[in-house]
Parts: C-alpha cells; sequence; structure tokens
C-alpha cells in the first residue's frame, strides 16, 4: 500500500494538482467570447441535477442561445461584456415530462434568469453567476465550433 501512496504523492506533485473545494472558483479566466460554445448543465443553484437528464447551454452565433432545459428546448438571445452576460426572455416548448424533469426545468429557467456573470475555471468548468456572485449554474464543455 506505501508504494502506491507514495506513487500517488509524486504524481500530484509532479502536475502541480491541488484540491478544490466543491462550489470554488479557482484561477478563473474570462474567454474573448462564449460564442461557438456547447456546455452540459451538471449543476444548478447547489441542487445537482438528475442523472442522465440533458440540459444544456448552447452560446451559438449572432448572439442566439439555445439548449435542452431537461424537459424542453429553449431558445433566446445572449450578450456578453467581459464577464458579464445578459440573457433575453428565453422561449420553450412545452412538453409534459415527469415531475422531477419538470421541476429541474424550472429551476433552470428561473437560474438563467439570475445570471449576470460566468467565469470559467482553471479546470474548463463555466459557472453561471448571480449578482453577488454566487455559481447558480456549472457546467462543462461538449463542444466548440471551428472558428
Amino acid at each position: 500500500m506505501r508504494p502506491v501512496f507514495a506513487t500517488l504523492v509524486v504524481f500530484l506533485l509532479v502536475f502541480n494538482i491541488q484540491p478544490v473545494k466543491a462550489g470554488e472558483v479557482r484561477n478563473a479566466s474570462v474567454p474573448s467570447s462564449l460564442s461557438g460554445t456547447y456546455w452540459w448543465v451538471e449543476d444548478i443553484d447547489g441542487q445537482g441535477v438528475i442523472d442522465r437528464s440533458h440540459t444544456t447551454i448552447g452560446f451559438l452565433e449572432e448572439n442566439r442561445l439555445a439548449g435542452d432545459g431537461a424537459c424542453n428546448r429553449y431558445t433566446g438571445a445572449w450578450q456578453q461584456n467581459g464577464n458579464r452576460l445578459e440573457f433575453g426572455p428565453l422561449a420553450s416548448t412545452r412538453r409534459a415530462c415527469p415531475e422531477a424533469i419538470m421541476g429541474q426545468d424550472s429551476r433552470f429557467h428561473a437560474a438563467m434568469a439570475r445570471v449576470v456573470a460566468f467565469r470559467v475555471a482553471a479546470t474548463g468548468l463555466l459557472y453561471l453567476l448571480d449578482d453577488e456572485g454566487k455559481p447558480l449554474i456549472r457546467a462543462y464543455a461538449i463542444g466548440r465550433d471551428e472558428q
């Protein structure tokens, strides 16, 4: 067991891997533009998401926004100014889904309405933030348009 532990310690030191607390945004950066990026949501307002639910955010060209809110597809507009974000009203489909999925869909839309800023952590995770800097949505990248 000792050789395994020693190997792990050496690996962590060589690659400068440091622990990150849940919800912490360390070494956050602001990409020049979110345009053409696609994200899979893994947390909404600190409550997680239902396994295998499909909640996504796509920052499309020409400031269009589209994705899945777990149950319903949505579309809208967005503006970025540095790390500030503004979403226009989101239009969505009106599908019927199981109650838990509908609840997650509602939580997602409520959180999106409160987003005013974002950060991309050194881990590559996207954090959408409220006006106090609190993470509302955490997502990981699933793609980028080639520019």
